[in-house]
């Protein structure tokens, strides 16, 4: 009788935790920067940033960003330093149709005194700097995050200037069917679970030539600003899969009788 309960235990812990994955299941990309601080490069990172060389402006710094509701995998954080430019990036399945989203956790600490891209998504790993056909991410002297395709020169901002030393969750989605790039700022942790909600911005990237987005270019500018910290970069292709939801106290109640069985089933066998 042990065993079979036992056995339930463990199939309903499996389960829990496939469920929790598999809303996941398109995740092209996830980095937490669980690097030593330092420089943020391939040396450092063990490939993960391979692409470009980087710059002392590129780092890992110790610290760990969070926002209430998304899931937070721990490690430290990446910084953003301008006064010399550089760039870094790290390379994903290629995508060539239909949805590519980025999430990332950004905390302006400094004001930026120029219109600066900090993030680029890419069309080929050879440009991983925000290149004539990348859709790229701009933190503006104005205080506020757009969405901007270079090659269109179409911009889309949010409208609300971003307060300094405070997390804020950035969403992206780049569309390459419908041609289009789209922004969220701050979504709240109750429309996570929504794959269907109103961008706070949209940008036609019509003028883009290039039909496919390979990876994701972090940016330091010769010009002043920053520091920016960023953390918890997600790429994937769906909502879902740059949102992670906390999970819910039900599943850790689960997983910790599943576990607790299991133990006490081992220490018994042992006496």
């Amino acid at each position: 009788m042990m065993r079979k309960q036992l056995a339930v235990v463990a199939l309903a812990t499996i389960a829990a935790f496939g469920l929790a994955l598999s809303s996941r299941a398109q995740v092209l990309f996830s980095d937490a920067f669980n690097y030593s601080p330092g420089a943020l490069n391939s040396a450092n990172t063990g490939g993960a940033w391979g692409i470009g060389t980087g710059n002392s402006g590129l780092t890992v710094v110790s610290g760990n960003l969070t926002y209430p509701g998304l899931y937070d995998t721990g490690g430290n954080e990446a910084q953003i330093a301008n006064g010399s430019a550089g760039t870094i990036g790290a390379a994903f399945a290629n995508q060539t149709s239909g949805q590519v989203w980025i999430s990332l956790l950004f905390d302006p600490t400094a004001a930026d005194s120029a219109n600066n891209y900090f993030m680029a998504m890419n069309p080929g790993t050879s440009t991983p700097n925000g290149g004539s056909d990348a859709i790229d991410a701009y933190y503006y002297a104005s205080g506020k995050i757009e969405v901007r395709a270079n090659a269109a020169a179409a911009t889309a901002g949010t409208g609300t200037a971003l307060t300094l030393n405070t997390v804020n969750l950035i969403v992206e989605e780049i569309d390459l069917t419908a041609k289009t790039a789209s922004l969220w700022v701050n979504p709240s942790s109750l429309t996570f679970a929504n794959n269907g909600l109103t961008p706070t911005a949209t940008a036609s990237i019509s003028g883009i030539t290039a039909t496919a987005v390979d990876d994701v270019g972090l940016k330091a500018q010769s010009s002043a600003g920053g520091p920016y910290l960023i953390d918890n970069v997600i790429v994937g292709q769906t909502w879902a899969d740059v949102t992670p939801v906390v999970p819910e106290p039900s599943t850790y109640l689960l997983v910790g009788t599943g576990l607790a069985m299991m133990l006490g089933f081992i220490r018994r066998r042992r006496s």
